[in-house]
């Protein structure tokens, strides 16, 4: 699926000017070109200088006409636009997100409007940053967790297979970019949850998460009767971490080792006994584990790819 659509922008044959054009009126570009959501309005010209004489008038858009020609336009002129400072827009397929089925608005299966069809996204194209400024635009908070089909149920229709590169900053997920994936290893048994820090699931048993800096790095905290605790590091194997990397949306396992840095408020809570096969979507589908107080300082630090 092409999910961005790149044009300098040309009004009655003549081209718009920078100063002239605002988000307002991009949302009015992209929803007539059926274009979907404006991404990025760009100037300087940054796809090419047109041929075509320059605009100078600005279009004053309220953002909810189906048409720039319904826009009202000002009388006056700005002379000092030149071919050099033409217009350039960006505009996105996917123009609206949800969570399904899951216990509140927080949490969920994961579904994108691309233009005005709603699909389900596959779980090889979405990790923890994604899912992160996923939760940040519904006002859920951050990520706790992405999870598989297990949690939140099979999607139908259309599975969208394109990579969200997200830097986990972002406000909303049209600021991502965006680049195409192979369909061909995607189905619905492969549609991808998001469990938010805003949803009751938060404490769910088997959530994890990881509390390094980065995101498929750290020490190991799984959520068990509504605790988060550190996981020792006796009985736990490659099986378990290839499970935890997965769960997180962070590939495979590269390896695991011991850590002795907890914080002080973990000191009391901690877990051990996990026996999972493999192939596990999340860890709360394997054996139950014991908890117990921290006695070892062999607590777990595991690194994703």
């Amino acid at each position: 699926v092409l999910v961005e659509w790149r044009f300098f922008i040309e009004v009655s044959g003549e081209q718009l000017c920078d100063a002239a054009f605002d988000q307002q009126d991009a949302e009015v570009v992209c929803r007539e070109l059926d274009c979907g959501a404006p991404v990025q309005v760009l100037g300087e010209d940054a796809f090419g200088k047109g041929d075509a004489q320059m605009w100078t008038q600005e279009i004053q858009c309220r953002g909810n006409e189906t048409q720039i020609s319904f826009c009202s336009i000002s009388s006056s002129q700005n002379h000092n636009c030149t071919s050099d400072n033409n217009v350039g827009l960006i505009c996105s397929g996917y123009t609206d997100l949800r969570l399904v089925n899951g216990s509140d608005s927080c949490s969920g299966r994961v579904e994108l409007q691309f233009l005005n069809e709603w699909g389900t996204v596959c779980d090889a194209c979405w990790d923890m940053r994604a899912a992160s400024v996923l939760c940040r635009q519904l006002n859920c908070g951050i990520a706790v967790s992405v999870v598989g089909s297990d949690w939140f149920g099979e999607g139908s229709g259309e599975i969208w297979a394109d990579v969200f590169d997200c830097d986990g900053n972002e406000t909303k997920l049209s600021e991502c970019s965006v680049s195409s994936w192979s369909r061909a290893e995607c189905s619905h048994r492969r549609d991808v949850g998001v469990v938010c820090s805003g949803s009751s699931l938060a404490v769910h048993d088997g959530l994890v998460r990881l509390s390094g800096e980065r995101q498929c790095d750290g020490e190991l905290e799984v959520s068990i009767h509504q605790v988060w605790r550190r996981v020792l590091l006796d009985s736990w194997s490659l099986t378990e971490s290839s499970v935890v990397c997965r769960q997180l949306g962070c590939g495979s396992v590269l390896n695991f080792s011991s850590s002795s840095s907890s914080s002080p408020e973990h000191s009391h809570e901690c877990v051990t006994g996990f026996q999972c096969s493999g192939s596990e979507a999340h860890l709360g589908n394997c054996s139950s584990p014991q908890t117990l107080n921290c006695s070892s300082t062999q607590q777990l630090s595991i690194t994703c790819l």
